[in-house]
C-alpha cells in the first residue's frame, strides 16, 4: 500500500515529532510512503535518514501554485490513502483527495479556534464543517481536543478516534544527564539553585509572559531560583519574543533566566534540571508534559485541555489556573515544598501513566489500525 502524508513543517515541534515516530514504527515493506512537507527545519534531514524523499512544498499559506503541484504529485505517485496534519496541509489534501477519490485520514494537532477573532473564527469552523464531509476519518491527540471540535456538526464517534501522542519512555530514560551544558550558562552553584524548565516555542499561546511575572513573584520568596527556556523563536512572532527578553531585561532577571533556543540536548537538559513548567493558554496534547513525566521530573502545568488530559490534580503534578502569575508563583513554590515522598509518588505515578496511556507502541498502532480500517471501506 501507497501512503502519502502532508504536513505543513519540519521544524522542531509536535507534528513532525508525531509524524516521524510514526514513520520510525511503520513497516515499510507493508508500507511504501511519499512525504509532502516545507524543507525548514531538522526533521526534513531525519526523513531522509529514514530513506524518505520528500517533497518540499509550502502549504501552511493558501497558494494555488502550491495546490497545483500537490495536484500533480498525487497523480503520479496514486497513493492508496492520504493522511493530513495540521490546518494549511489538512485544507489541501483534503480537497485533493476528494478530487481525486482517495480516502483521507486527517489529524488536528490543536483545536484552537477559540483563540481566533470572531470573523476568523467562523470561516475557520466552516471551512472545518465543509471538509469533515471530506474526511473518511479524523484522529484528535487528545480527548480535549475532540471535545473541542464537537462544534462540527458532522463529526460524530464512527468518523473520529483519539489516538493519544505517545513517547518511547526508555529511550528518554537511558539519556545521559547534561551537567556540562548546565555549567556553561553559569547558573550559580548546582548544589544551592533550583532549576526550573520549560521547553516550548517562544509564541503568545504558550504562556511565557504570564510565566515570567510569576517567577518574578516567586523569586521574592526563594530568590535561588533559575528558569531555562528552550525551543524556537519564530519569525512570525518577533515582536513577542522581543517583549519576553525586554521584561527580563527590565525585571534584573538576566542571570536568573535564560532564553536558549531550540538545542539538540534538550532531553537531556530536561533530566538535569529540577522541575518542569507548562504555563500554556492552548495546547493539542503536548509531547514536553510527557517527556518530562518520562525524565522523573515534578510537573506544574496550567489546566488546560491537553495539560490534564496528561497530568491529573495532585497524581502526577500540579495543576494551576490559566493566565494567573499570582497561581503560577504559588505553584513554582508548592513545587519546591514537596516532600521526598510526594515527588517520588509523583515519579512513579508519572512513568505509569505513559505506559499505561501515551506509549509510542499503542500510537502507533492504534493509528495503523485506522489506515487498515479506512482502506477496507
Amino acid at each position: 500500500m501507497k501512503l502519502a502524508i502532508i504536513s505543513g513543517t519540519t521544524a522542531p515541534g509536535g507534528g513532525p515529532r508525531h509524524i516521524y515516530s510514526l514513520l520510525e514504527k511503520m513497516d515499510r515493506k507493508e508500507w511504501d510512503v511519499i512525504v509532502c512537507t516545507h524543507n525548514d527545519g531538522s526533521y526534513w534531514d531525519k526523513l531522509i535518514a529514514l530513506g524518505i524523499a520528500p517533497y518540499d512544498l509550502v502549504l501552511r499559506k493558501l497558494s494555488l501554485s502550491a495546490f497545483l503541484k500537490l495536484l500533480r504529485i498525487l497523480r503520479r505517485e496514486k497513493p492508496d490513502l492520504i493522511h493530513t496534519h495540521g490546518k494549511g496541509p489538512g485544507l489541501y489534501g483534503r480537497l485533493l483527495g476528494w478530487m481525486l477519490g482517495i480516502p483521507v485520514v486527517h489529524t488536528f494537532h490543536g483545536f484552537q479556534h477559540q483563540l481566533l477573532p470572531i470573523i476568523q473564527k467562523w470561516i475557520y469552523l466552516f471551512v472545518e464543517n465543509v471538509l469533515t464531509l471530506l474526511t473518511r476519518h479524523h484522529i484528535f491527540v487528545g480527548n480535549g481536543e475532540k471535545n473541542k471540535a464537537k462544534v462540527l456538526m458532522f463529526l460524530n464517534d464512527s468518523n473520529s478516534s483519539v489516538v493519544n501522542n505517545g513517547i518511547d519512555l526508555d529511550s528518554i530514560q537511558a539519556l545521559p544527564l547534561a551537567e556540562e551544558a548546565l555549567a556553561s550558562l553559569k547558573l550559580g552553584p548546582r548544589e544551592s539553585i533550583k532549576i526550573f524548565g520549560t521547553l516550548s516555542r517562544v509564541s503568545p499561546e504558550k504562556g511565557l509572559d504570564t510565566l515570567l511575572e510569576g517567577f518574578v513573584e516567586a523569586a521574592k520568596v526563594v530568590p535561588h531560583i533559575r528558569l531555562l527556556i528552550i525551543g524556537d523563536c519564530p519569525d512570525e512572532h518577533e515582536e513577542y519574543v522581543k517583549t519576553i527578553k525586554r521584561y527580563i531585561h527590565e525585571n534584573g532577571l538576566d542571570e536568573a533566566v535564560k532564553i536558549l533556543g531550540v538545542r539538540e540536548d534538550a532531553l537531556e537538559i530536561l533530566k538535569t534540571i529540577d522541575f518542569y513548567i507548562s504555563p500554556s493558554r492552548s495546547e493539542g496534547l503536548p509531547y514536553n508534559l510527557l517527556e518530562a513525566l518520562a525524565a522523573g521530573k515534578p510537573v506544574m502545568a496550567t489546566d488546560i485541555p491537553g495539560n490534564n488530559d496528561i497530568i491529573r490534580k495532585s497524581v502526577e503534578g500540579v495543576l494551576v489556573p490559566v493566565n494567573s502569575a499570582r497561581t503560577l508563583a504559588h505553584g513554582i513554590l508548592t513545587l519546591l515544598e514537596l516532600g521526598p515522598e510526594e515527588r517520588k509518588a509523583m515519579q512513579q505515578n508519572g512513568k505509569a501513566r505513559i505506559l499505561d496511556q501515551f506509549s509510542l507502541n499503542l500510537m502507533a498502532q492504534q493509528t495503523f489500525s485506522i489506515y487498515k480500517k479506512v482502506l477496507e471501506g
